[in-house]
C-alpha cells in the first residue's frame, strides 16, 4: 500500500509545471506581477479596477540568451493588439546562482490607434522567497 501511495505521489509530482511568480518592486503598480510556467506560457497580471487579473497570456516563454558570470538570462518580446492599442512587451528576467533568485523586468509599449501619445512602462519585478 505504501508503495502504491509513493507511486502515485511521485506520478503527480513529474505532471506539475515548474512555474516561477515575479511580483512588482512598486506596490502602486498597474502590472503587479507575471508568471512563467516551465516551457509553456508566460502570464501578465493587470490591475482592473481593485482586482487582479491576467489579462495577457502568451503561448510561449523567453528562451535563454546568456549563461556566464554566475547569472543566466532569459528575454522575449511578444505583441498584441485589438481596437484600441497595439501592446509590445518586452520581458527579460535573470537568475543570479549566487543568491538563488530571479530578477524580472518588463517593458510595455502601447501605441494607440487614436490620437493619444505613446505609452512607455517600465516595471522591475522579483521572486517572493519562501511564498
Amino acid at each position: 500500500m505504501k508503495k502504491i501511495i509513493i507511486l502515485f505521489l511521485l506520478v503527480i509530482g513529474f505532471q506539475a509545471n515548474a512555474q516561477l511568480k515575479f511580483w512588482n518592486t512598486d506596490a502602486s503598480s498597474n502590472m503587479p506581477k507575471f508568471e512563467v510556467e516551465y516551457q509553456t506560457k508566460t502570464t501578465i497580471f493587470m490591475k482592473v479596477g481593485y482586482d487582479v487579473k491576467p489579462l495577457y497570456v502568451f503561448n510561449k516563454t523567453a528562451p535563454q540568451v546568456y549563461n556566464g558570470d554566475g547569472r543566466t538570462k532569459y528575454q522575449m518580446t511578444v505583441e498584441t493588439s485589438d481596437n484600441i492599442a497595439h501592446r509590445k512587451f518586452e520581458i527579460s528576467y535573470t537568475f543570479y546562482r549566487q543568491t538563488n533568485r530571479y530578477l524580472g523586468y518588463i517593458k510595455a509599449t502601447y501605441t494607440y490607434k487614436d490620437k493619444r501619445p505613446t505609452k512607455i512602462f517600465e516595471e522591475n519585478f522579483e521572486t517572493v522567497v519562501n511564498p
